[in-house]
């Protein structure tokens, strides 16, 4: 009887090498995969607090232009000079300047513009829970044409339409986001 010899050969790690650099390409497709969803996250929390401070901003609008339409009388005026914060009086002289508008839209001087703006709970209105500051809101006449245009005429003396310039500010819920929102509103006092 002849007897076989089974000969090994050496092995030479050929389905190692291939296993390894499967596990390196699936773990490359792991780790970019997860930089994309943590980026997705972050990029979706953006537009959220946009959102929210859109919002804000534009709920500022509103309750500015209810508190307009519910006046029986013309509002009082002052200049932007004396204008601050928790005056009774707050509906700025804006005919013959652009001040105020230009202080809020320069953001360096934010700050400036919000000493004088109203917070949104100055009309009545519950604070808002999800933003970082409360909504400021700004009113600025900014012209009056009168119904008889053939005498001389002034805001407050004869009868016409007023057109007031609301301005409102907000942020997001993180404060990183900001909103500045305008809107014109006319109306006819009696």
């Amino acid at each position: 009887m002849m007897r076989t010899r089974l000969v090994q050969r050496p092995q030479r790690g050929a389905t190692l090498i291939v296993a390894l650099i499967l596990l390196l390409v699936m773990g490359l497709m792991a780790s970019t995969s997860m930089k994309t969803n943590v980026l997705q996250s972050r990029m979706a929390a953006n537009m959220q607090d946009e959102s929210i401070a859109f919002e804000a901003s534009e709920t500022g609008l509103t309750y500015s232009e209810q508190w307009l339409a519910d006046q029986d009388s013309i509002p009082e005026l002052v200049e932007y000079s004396d204008l601050a914060a928790g005056l009774s009086d707050f509906v700025v002289d804006g005919r013959n300047s652009d001040e105020l508008k230009d202080k809020l839209l320069d953001l360096t001087t934010v700050s400036e513009w919000e000493k004088g703006a109203q917070a949104v709970t100055a009309f009545n209105a519950d604070p808002l829970s999800s933003v970082h500051e409360q909504p400021k809101v700004s009113l600025e006449l900014t012209g009056f044409t009168p119904d008889d245009k053939t005498q001389g005429y002034d805001y407050g003396e004869t009868t016409g339409v007023s057109l007031f310039r609301h301005l409102s500010r907000s942020t997001g819920k993180s404060g990183d986001s900001e909103v500045i929102l305008q809107s014109e509103y006319r109306k006819r006092f009696r």
